[in-house]
């Protein structure tokens, strides 16, 4: 195998004015491990310590509490993720359907490579500046870091197709194999039996007399496995590859900063541009914003006939943009459901005026 090197991230380096429901997207030149991934990408940003809150202001509530008192300082700015991983073409577009690779050779013929987007669970903070950080293998000279992929597809071979089987995790064995796992004992899930061997020990020293579950069942050497599927038969067996890892050789760190808020979806011109680069996004590509809006947002004890909301942006729209499916009002109910939903969309009445934005309830 060979080490994985990074093609792209987006954000760029240095870029201001992020949209605050944006993606982290780290393309690389080959496969890699989800686990790894997940494992030694971090997103750092807004921290707080034990007295203050965000943006360094005092935070007392309606009551006189503090919510961030006795918060462990330092910690809290990580951001919680979610992350999920794509072959993509040599263009940075994600392949549909995703292609089934067996092996390296695969991924280097049909030039594959992976983008890991890493998706904060909640909408970033306006006007924050935020650090990502990659971790490779450059450090202390323990293996540790984002690694090429180890693990290759599950080739089956099975009398019936509904008997399936994936794997998770990350090899960290020291040399390439094949693992097997084979029923011993028929049925469905948590009746049928099985033994799994690596391919190199033989068959003689499998390990036997698992049950099959849907929960991911440890093999060894960062190995897990689940059945998905059913009616195993005897001798049904699934074989894949497993290669040593080889890891990402430098660590990397990217900053960005948000914006207002103002937009909350990436637009189309989101860059691409290659890490390291230190210049942020041209003037052609820059975001539209919000400048005013009445009544302003998050105003409470508002009249009770108020049915008109203006927003003011930085330039002028295009009508055709304003459409009932991309501009939603929804109202929610003070204390549990109002008929029968905790959240009622409602009929809206949506109005252009060159850069202001008039919608009637």
């Amino acid at each position: 195998m060979a080490v994985p090197t990074i093609d792209s991230v987006f954000p760029n380096n240095g870029s201001a004015g992020i949209p605050l429901g944006a993606e982290v997207e780290i393309t690389f030149d080959r496969g890699i491990d989800l686990k790894s991934g997940e494992s030694n990408v971090v997103i750092y940003g807004v921290d707080f310590d034990r007295t203050s809150g965000p943006d360094s202001a005092l935070w007392i509530d309606e009551q006189g509490n503090n919510p961030y008192f006795l918060k462990s300082p330092g910690f809290s700015g990580t951001v919680d993720c979610e992350y999920e991983l794509f072959y993509v073409d040599a263009g940075g577009a994600i392949l549909d359907p995703q292609p089934v690779v067996n092996s390296e050779a695969d991924e280097i013929a049909n030039n594959y490579r992976h983008k890991l987007l890493v998706k904060p669970k909640a909408l970033l903070a306006p006007n924050a500046n935020y650090t990502v950080y990659i971790i490779g293998n450059s450090e202390g000279g323990t293996s540790k870091g984002i690694t090429a992929r180890t693990v290759f597809e599950i080739v089956p071979t099975v009398i019936n197709p509904e008997a399936t089987m994936v794997c998770y995790g990350g090899y960290e064995g020291v040399g390439d194999d094949t693992l097997h796992v084979k029923i011993t004992t028929p049925g469905d899930i948590g009746q049928a039996k099985y033994k799994w061997w690596y391919a190199a020990a033989g068959e003689p020293s499998a390990t036997l007399g698992k049950t099959t579950s849907r929960r991911y069942r440890r093999l060894e050497d960062g190995l897990q496995i689940r059945f998905t599927g059913s009616n195993y038969s005897v001798d049904d067996e699934f074989t894949f590859d497993v290669m040593a890892p080889d890891f990402l050789e430098d660590s990397f760190t990217f900053t960005f900063d948000t914006g207002t808020g103002s937009i909350i979806e990436v637009p189309d011109t989101a860059s691409t541009s290659v890490i390291g680069t230190s210049s942020s996004l041209s003037a052609s590509n820059a975001f539209l914003e919000i400048l005013d809006m009445d009544p302003e947002d998050g105003s409470s004890h508002m009249p009770l006939d108020t049915r008109t909301i203006s927003i003011k942006f930085s330039a002028d729209l295009d009508p055709a943009t304003i459409t009932q499916d991309n501009v939603a009002i929804y109202a929610y109910p003070v204390s549990g459901r109002y008929g029968g939903k905790e959240v009622n969309e409602l009929v809206k009445k949506l109005t252009v005026n060159g850069d202001e934005l008039i919608i009637e309830i």
